[in-house]
């Protein structure tokens, strides 16, 4: 049995989804807070503070959560994916409770706003468990394992044909790949790098055209179609042989670019986004790969046979040339 090891380099990387999450919000709340009330925009120091204790309470609650999981001696990556949906979940309701934020969600909003850090929790739990690696359950003082006990050396690591595994949390994080893009993008950075917090027309984009909402409807509209395109992408290079990463990203580009393609036959308006498609479907690709695994190729089917005649080699000249055989 085998428990899942304790990692700072795992725990900052499982940190990343979070903290992308807590910053966007973050920013959502000082443009709210810039259209309504300019005059009462906290400092910088109270902004960072205020990050900083939301990052270190995400950062708590998910070191706990994989301490309880060890010692219920859990290793798989779907419980430490749950965990950490679970865990970021609790941290969002006690910061909402004791206002530790900068501005509470609108009335209607709480649930919804909350979906996210839990999205991003369950992909920083899954983190964790991909990078901190494993480590074998200490055995009892005089125990002794049957393999030691029969005297012979232990299974050597596998050397045989491999390709690459099927994952559903793999597709599920590659399929998040396209409402990130197309939604916080075009919509944050494109402006802000344009115009700057100073515009108000700015913070009027960041509070009210593109709220997180809109985030969660981009991605009930997309994970669909998006996992079923990553499906068929990984099975596609699967059926080519391939495992690295940036053949994935390159069949995910071609691929991606051929649907926007047939897309733009019937709607013209598409051909604009068949360059950032192929983009995205790259993207997609390469951060499947990443994160899928390889497992072992299966071994092929047994022949049953009942006659051992009817066995020949592959070479075998009646695999070439027909027989005739004379009956009455």
């Amino acid at each position: 049995m085998y428990l899942v090891k304790n990692s700072p380099r795992a725990l900052f990387a499982a940190l990343i989804p979070l903290a992308i999450v807590e910053a966007v919000l973050l920013v959502f709340a000082l443009a709210g807070g810039q259209l309504t009330d300019p005059v009462g925009v906290p400092a910088p120091d109270q902004i960072l503070v205020m990050y900083a204790g939301r990052m270190a309470m995400n950062a708590a609650f998910l070191f706990a959560g994989h301490i309880v999981l060890r010692q219920w001696t859990v290793s798989s990556r779907l419980a430490y994916g749950l965990m950490g949906g679970v865990m970021a979940a609790l941290s969002y309701g006690i910061a909402i409770r004791n206002h530790i934020q900068l501005a509470a969600p609108g009335d209607g909003t709480v649930m919804t706003i909350g979906l996210l850090p839990a999205i991003a929790g369950m992909i920083g739990g899954f983190l964790y468990g991909q990078f901190a690696g494993l480590s074998p359950v200490a055995r009892a003082d005089g125990e002794v394992s049957a393999a030691d006990a029969s005297g012979k050396p232990p299974p050597l690591a596998f050397n045989g044909p491999v390709r690459v595994r099927t994952s559903f949390a793999g597709i599920v994080i590659a399929a998040l790949i396209p409402t990130v893009l197309a939604t916080l993008l075009p919509y944050t950075l494109v402006p802000l790098l344009m115009n700057g917090f100073g515009d108000k027309s700015t913070a009027h984009i960041f509070a009210a055209v593109i709220p997180a909402q809109t985030f969660m409807v981009m991605m009930v509209i997309s994970v669909i179609p998006s996992s079923i395109f990553m499906l068929c992408v990984h099975h596609l290079a699967r059926a080519s042989s391939r495992r690295n990463a940036w053949e994935y990203a390159a069949i995910g580009g071609v691929a991606a670019f051929g649907c926007a393609l047939l897309l733009a036959f019937a709607l013209p308006l598409l051909a604009l986004l068949v360059v950032p498609a192929a983009f995205c479907g790259a993207v997609m690709g390469a951060i499947y790969r990443r994160f899928a695994g390889l497992e072992p190729m299966p071994l092929p089917e047994a022949v049953i046979a009942t006659d051992p005649n009817t066995l020949v080699d592959a070479d075998h000249p009646s695999r070439h040339q027909h027989g005739v055989i004379l009956s009455n």
